[in-house]
């Protein structure tokens, strides 16, 4: 009997020591959320296709047309160092569709990122201001910009970096 009573307190304390061995606390997993937001002017609409490849989920490109002034989207990631970007296509109408003299071609973008762990970072730039442009300049003019990019790498503490070497490839 005392065999049992030894072995049931063994057992007991056991299972005590293995329980309280791991943290009661669940890991939460970090991520990053970035928003991108980009605004066209109607005369840079009129004047071309817009075509945006942008870093999705995890790095994950995906590529949209643009019809509209404003575009934005919100991604996540989990994977560290995690990419966000950028990519934008302009392919110009031909000349005979440029009916107005003169165009005026705008186009900005604006940044944000935040981490789970309360960094954040924000970044606005002009693509292009071009005012005023004359129709037989307007494709000489996005031919210029068309297939650059921008893009950032983000730590799990926040750090953000400029990467514009970011692989857009679908």
């Amino acid at each position: 009997m005392k065999k049992f009573f030894c072995m049931a307190a063994l057992m007991i304390v056991a299972a005590l020591a293995l329980n309280s061995c791991g943290s009661d606390e669940p890991k939460s997993k970090v991520t990053a959320t970035a928003t991108y937001n980009m605004t066209f002017s109607q005369d840079l609409l009129d004047a071309c296709n817009v075509f945006i490849t942008y870093k999705a989920e995890n790095g994950r490109n995906v590529m949209e047309a643009v019809d509209k002034t404003w575009w934005t989207k919100t991604v996540t990631s989990d994977k560290f160092p995690a990419e966000f970007g950028v990519m934008y296509k302009f392919s110009t109408k031909s000349e005979a569709e440029l009916v107005k003299e003169k165009y005026d071609l705008t186009c900005e973008f604006n940044f944000m990122c935040n981490t789970s762990k309360g960094a954040s970072y924000s970044n606005k730039f002009t693509i292009i201001n071009a005012t005023g442009v004359a129709n037989n300049k307007v494709i000489s003019t996005l031919d210029k910009i068309s297939g650059k990019s921008t893009g950032f790498k983000v730590t799990k503490d926040g750090i953000v970096s400029l990467a514009n070497n970011l692989n857009y490839d679908i």
